[in-house]
């Protein structure tokens, strides 16, 4: 049973905690959009956001036109909120399944798609990508008819090989984010092979741009040797070649101050891991990486070379109003940018969002960072006095703050001062 599973069951009976009206329009304030209740369900299409059910919401992002799309993504969909605040269903039919892939066709319509457990997406003008988790792919759906089809990744599970040849046919584990670089080019975070991928806008081809798949690194370590390539994938092994290429990748950290390509990276791996390591570039064409085993935000400069710009190493909840580097991580998670480059990020099980502004400083966006609390409260108050539960993404257009209130089942946004 996934932890996911055993959440379900933690939180029947739980009751509601409903809080009264609040104005998301107000300056420094903190309110619910989509949800109410802790109880899981996939309800309330039709109606008002506000009084529907959701099950562990993951991600949103905000279209041109104002609507909100988030990942409902235990119910296996994506949720739109109108400008009135109603709410619908835009992509899945709330089915597990493996679209267009298990139909045998090339496209099939959004709606009509079966998905399984897709944590996050990126919109660009022409299509909206997702990161199709436990399916080991990346989709896209076109946004001029909403037809899905396959964009990276074949469907296997435990595999990392393909670099160099077409996207397509590139073995991927777990691809848990996606993004956009400034050339135009889509990069991924390959989650069960501890590495990030890029595919090339012109060529389609896939390559990795940070981390290693390690097999045995421990053995490398003891015996002060380098590992050596696998004959028939991507990864490297520091046991016997030809026994031990079938293995998964090593979690670890190292690398900083030197190139990503020979970066130790640190992301869950099993079946029963949530979905983690998101990505982001900022303004300044840099790729900022949530290295969330690691507790640690970690930046691939336009050089190549990978610093830690957040995050000590140890788990923890202090260091705000000094440095960033200087500060205790407890699991981050999603990541933000804003426009004078500030990083907002997810600090999941200290069950807030931090910031990090221009000059490195650290300090709390929402939530009262603290791992041992994890409720709902504080909607039409300061956001840093209120309570989230686990919360997994955030996305940032102008002055409001998105926030995927995971474990409370709630989508809440702030109005930034």
């Amino acid at each position: 049973m996934n932890r996911f599973a055993i959440l379900a069951l933690a939180l029947v009976g739980c009751g509601d905690n409903v809080e009264g009206a609040c104005d998301p329009e107000a300056p420094n304030t903190i309110c619910t959009i989509a949800g109410f209740t802790l109880e899981l369900g996939y309800e309330g299409d039709g109606g008002q956001a506000t009084d529907a059910t959701l099950y562990i919401p993951m991600e949103s992002v905000v279209r041109p036109d104002g609507h909100i799309w988030f990942i409902d993504f235990n119910n296996y969909v994506v949720r739109e909120i109108d400008l009135d605040g109603t709410i619908k269903t835009v992509i899945g039919t709330g089915d597990l399944g493996d679209s267009p892939a298990s139909e045998g066709v090339d496209t099939v319509h959004a709606l009509t798609s079966k998905n399984n457990h897709t944590p996050t997406m990126m919109l660009t003008p022409d299509y909206l990508y997702l990161a199709a988790w436990h399916e080991s792919r990346i989709k896209r759906v076109r946004l001029d008819d909403m037809m899905m089809e396959l964009y990276a990744g074949r469907g296997v599970r435990t595999k990392y090989d393909g670099d160099g040849a077409l996207a397509g046919d590139a073995g991927l584990e777990l691809p848990s984010s996606v993004a956009m670089d400034p050339s135009g080019n889509i990069v991924l975070t390959d989650q069960g092979n501890q590495v990030i991928r890029r595919i090339s806008a012109t060529t389609g081809n896939i390559e990795t741009i940070a981390g290693q798949c390690v097999i045995e690194r421990l053995s490398c370590t003891v015996n002060e040797t380098e590992p050596v390539p696998c004959a028939d994938s991507n990864k490297l092994t520091c046991g016997d070649p030809a026994t031990s290429c079938g293995g998964g990748c090593s979690k670890s950290f190292g690398g900083d101050n030197g190139p990503a390509l020979l970066a130790q990276l640190s992301f869950p791996d099993t079946q029963a891991a949530d979905p983690v390591g998101r990505i982001a570039y900022d303004h300044e064409g840099n790729l900022l990486i949530a290295d969330t085993g690691n507790n640690r935000i970690r930046k691939v400069d336009t050089t190549g070379i990978i610093t830690t710009i957040a995050g000590t190493g140890t788990a923890g909840a202090n260091g705000d109003g000094g440095p960033a580097t200087a500060a205790e991580l407890n699991r981050p998670i999603d990541l933000a940018i804003a426009d004078d480059n500030s990083i907002y990020f997810t600090d999941e099980y200290n069950n807030c969002v931090r910031k990090i502004d221009p000059a490195g400083v650290i300090t709390t966006a929402a939530g009262i960072c603290d791992a041992t609390v994890r409720e709902f409260s504080g909607d039409g108050g300061d956001p840093t006095a209120a309570r989230l539960n686990h919360p997994y993404g955030i996305d940032l257009a102008g002055t409001k703050l998105y926030i995927s209130d995971s474990y409370n089942n709630r989508l809440r946004v702030v109005n930034l001062p």
